[in-house]
């Protein structure tokens, strides 16, 4: 018998279908297999990743980390705040302030689980990662408040996958850290809500003029709103978006049972109450004064400790002569604007896209006038100023975006519509929406000629030669109109526009040298020309006094040289070119003195010294006591053809006014440190310019033109002051430089583009008046002191018309200053009137 177990059986053969079969399977395993590796590599290379991003990230482990920008205070010389500079413009608030309702509104509009989740919606970044994905760019972002306060903290603004990452990491570390409560106030005061307001309490002074504690609960549902777009959901410049975006968080509030349905229902109703006041509040940080102690804090100690250092920085800046310099130049460019002419509206409407204009402003106004509002406030009108930066006339609808609501303001001015032109009634009413101002031809249109600065126009005779419906212009109201009817109140007032002529003023303490107020220009705004500092224009006459300085220092004139005023023509050896020089006016007077010259300003005795000069010491002069810009080097310098700033020459005459020393105007006195450290201190370094003795000669020359020559509306002043005009040729530039014993005060006034400013705009009409409103101010309550001769100087009574020496009894004789050794020898012998007969002629 065979054995079994040696009988081969045949083996059944597989069919070709179960061949691939195995070959798949084999191959699902090997994917399986790849899948799995890559997965670890993957885990491995988040896990490096997360290690290496991890290791570069900052921490707050308490509270006592969180050291938010502080703002750096500026103050004035009277001790006050003058000015804050801020990165982020914020006041901490402790969390146990911050009322239940706001915490509410924030947590509802924001992140409803947060007192619930671990800083992450894990969700949340699910779904937006699927999204992101599918549509190949960033279209969403879960954040809670955590994540929103870890980036105001640590990160940038850039959307990448790998901040997002650093983001999560941060968000858990946070929560590990704190507390929920803390983390929440890091929230609240972090967050930024629009208006340069970081942190709740800001937001809530800002928008509400409150302190935090004291929100409603419609007022707090509109801040929690703001940080999802603060510009988008302004209140104040798009209402309707912010209104909306407030029923958004009330709902949610309301979905979330945090209020109940009464408290919606009233909190949905309710007007938005803003405090208006707030969009002009702190202006201080926008004069130009501020802007140059910007500029040199930032030089200083750099642009970012600046403005988030927490820095006092100590200054010369008077805060009363301050507003009065800026009021002082905006009320002369007003008064020299209306002498030019009236230049046109700001735009013009068709009628029936006035109508609607008005309607959808009154509109606006319903929705967001205050609910307290009353009759003996100041009302709440629209303003369409900024339509001036307009050029092409928009539809209705667009000039909505460009319309401002605020208070309205005694004196100020305010852009609205005319809607009637009654030239029966001789005016024209001119809408705010909160108010309407009449305009009546005499007082308000009367000063509306046609605009031309080479002639004088004639004055309107009916208010449709000025305004017609339609029309956007600025007013002016100058009192409340008695008696009127109506929903709104009704005022008197004045055309206004905005002055295209230009105007700096520096002041200046003449012995510390601290600058105690500088205009730039018309208006504040920090971030415009400042005119004061960086325009060169032509220094006129206001020159003039350099070049009798440089002739009292040669000790060959002094006051009572003569000096023929008469047509001349002069051959420049620096130009080689032939030159007749004219006085203003074309007038001349003969032979005068060397005081007499200066008190008119006659332009041949200026040129005569600077001829026999020559040019090189009155170039040398103009250095030493402080003028640096490039002057030319020829004869016209007599004449103040050199381009100088307002600054360098109020400071040249600051040498003058106190005895010859020259020292470097101040800004800045001191800079320090949150701890205490003095970082920079100014310090007085002075040098000798000129004599006292010949300063003093200069100066009593010029008290001469405040008292018998162009300067005489000074005046007023009734106390010693020495200054002079300048007025370049076609009256392009208008000055005045002039000082007391205690202050020294440049003004200048003129074209951007150097126009002529018109046939009478000297420097005794287009300059003193700024300059006289500033120092009526700085003057009031001020000693009256003169100014002291020093011990060089030889008083000797001379006779006004020969220069020779005289007694008591000679007509008109008086006592002048001379150089020791310069003084006159020969006595005039009134005895003998011939001898002074041929001066006569002249003088």
């Amino acid at each position: 018998m065979e054995d079994p177990t040696l009988i081969n059986e045949p083996t059944v053969p597989t069919t070709p279908a179960e061949r691939p079969t195995g070959r798949i399977r084999r191959w699902l395993t090997r994917l399986a297999l790849f899948s799995l590796l890559a997965a670890i590599v993957a885990a491995l290379g988040l896990f490096l990743a997360i290690l290496v991003l991890a290791g570069d990230l900052p921490e707050i482990r308490t509270l006592a980390d969180y050291q938010p920008h502080q703002a750096t205070m500026v103050y004035g010389a009277r001790g006050q705040v003058v000015a804050r500079f801020a990165k982020e413009r914020r006041t901490v608030v402790a969390y146990d302030r911050v009322p239940q309702v706001m915490i509410d509104a924030v947590l509802s509009a924001e992140d409803s689980d947060f007192f619930n989740h671990q800083g992450l919606d894990y969700l949340g970044i699910a779904r937006c990662f699927v999204k992101n994905t599918l549509s190949g760019r960033k279209v969403c972002g879960a954040s809670t408040v955590t994540q929103q306060t870890v980036k105001t903290f640590f990160l940038d603004p850039e959307k990448t996958y790998t901040r997002k990452l650093r983001e999560m990491i941060l968000t858990k570390r946070l929560e590990e850290a704190l507390e929920k409560k803390d983390i929440l106030f890091l929230y609240l005061n972090q967050i930024y809500f629009g208006h340069s307001a970081y942190g709740i309490q800001e937001a809530a002074r800002v928008y509400f003029g409150k302190d935090v504690s004291r929100l409603t609960v419609e007022e707090a549902a509109l801040l929690a709103g703001l940080p999802q777009s603060p510009n988008g959901h302004d209140p104040y410049r798009h209402p309707e978006r912010a209104l909306k975006r407030r029923a958004y968080v009330l709902g949610r509030m309301r979905e979330l049972n945090r209020i109940d349905e009464a408290t919606y229902q009233a909190a949905l109703a309710s007007p938005l109450d803003l405090d208006w006041r707030s969009t002009e509040a702190d202006l201080d940080s926008n004069n130009h004064y501020a802007a140059q102690v910007r500029l040199q804090l930032d030089e200083l100690v750099g642009k970012e400790r600046a403005e988030s250092g927490g820095l006092s920085v100590y200054t010369g800046l008077d805060p009363l002569l301050q507003r009065a310099a800026e009021e002082a130049v905006r009320r002369g460019l007003l008064e020299l604007d209306k002498r030019q002419g009236w230049r046109g509206p700001i735009q013009k409407l068709e009628r029936d896209q006035s109508r609607n204009l008005l309607s959808l402003l009154e509109a606006r106004l319903l929705e967001i006038r205050p609910k307290t509002e009353t009759s003996t406030g100041a009302p709440l009108i629209f303003d369409l100023s900024k339509l001036e930066e307009v050029r092409t006339p928009p539809e209705p609808e667009a000039i909505m975006e460009h319309a401002r609501f605020r208070r309205l303001r005694p004196s100020s001015s305010f852009a609205g519509l005319v809607i009637k032109v009654d030239d029966s009634g001789k005016e024209v009413l001119v809408s705010l929406g909160g108010a309407q101002v009449h305009l009546p031809l005499r007082t308000g249109l009367g000063w509306a000629r046609p605009f031309n600065i080479t002639k004088t126009t004639r004055r309107p005779n009916s208010p449709s030669e000025v305004l017609s419906l339609g029309d956007i212009v600025r007013v002016r109201t100058t009192a409340l109109k008695p008696g009127a009817s109506g929903e709104v109140p009704h005022y008197f007032g004045v055309l206004d526009q905005t002055p295209k002529v230009e105007a700096a003023l520096v002041a200046i303490e003449p012995l510390s040298r601290e600058v105690r107020a500088l205009v730039g220009g018309y208006g504040v705004g920090a971030g415009t020309f400042n005119r004061a500092i960086q325009a060169r224009r032509q220094a006129g006459s206001t020159f003039k006094p350099f070049v009798y300085g440089a002739a009292f220092e040669s000790k060959s004139f002094t006051p009572v040289s003569r000096c023929l005023d008469a047509p001349r023509v002069y051959r420049d050896p620096f130009t080689g070119r032939s030159w007749k020089p004219e006085n203003y006016g074309k007038t001349f007077d003969g032979d005068l003195s060397l005081r007499t010259a200066l008190t008119l300003s006659k332009n041949i005795c200026s040129v005569e010294l600077i001829d026999k000069l020559g040019v090189d010491p009155v170039l040398d002069l103009a250095k030493r006591v402080g003028i640096d810009s490039p002057l030319p080097r020829n004869l016209t310098l007599a004449l103040g053809s050199g381009d100088v700033t307002p600054l360098e020459m109020t400071n040249a005459y600051a040498t003058l006014a106190s005895g010859g020393e020259l020292v470097t105007p101040i800004f800045i006195q001191k800079v320090v440190a949150p701890g205490g450290e003095v970082l920079f201190e100014s310090k007085r370094e002075a040098k000798t310019a000129m004599s006292a003795e010949v300063a003093y000669q200069v100066t009593s020359l010029m008290q001469s033109v405040v008292e018998d020559g162009t300067a005489q509306r000074v005046k007023v002043l009734n106390r010693p002051v020495a200054g002079k005009t300048g007025t370049t040729n076609e009256s392009r530039n208008a000055w005045f430089i002039g000082y007391t014993p205690d202050l020294v005060a440049g003004v200048w006034v003129g074209f951007d583009n150097n126009d002529p400013l018109g046939p009478q705009e000297t420097g005794g009409r287009a300059a003193i008046p700024i300059w006289l409103d500033l120092m009526t101010v700085a003057t009031q309550g001020v000693p009256v002191r003169d100014f002291t001769a020093p011990s060089g100087i030889v008083f000797a009574l001379v006779d006004p018309v020969t220069g020779k020496l005289a007694t008591p009894d000679v007509k008109g004789a008086r006592s002048e200053p001379f150089l020791s050794g310069t003084e006159p020898t020969e006595v005039y012998d009134s005895g003998r009137p011939a001898d002074r007969a041929a001066w006569e002629d002249y003088e």
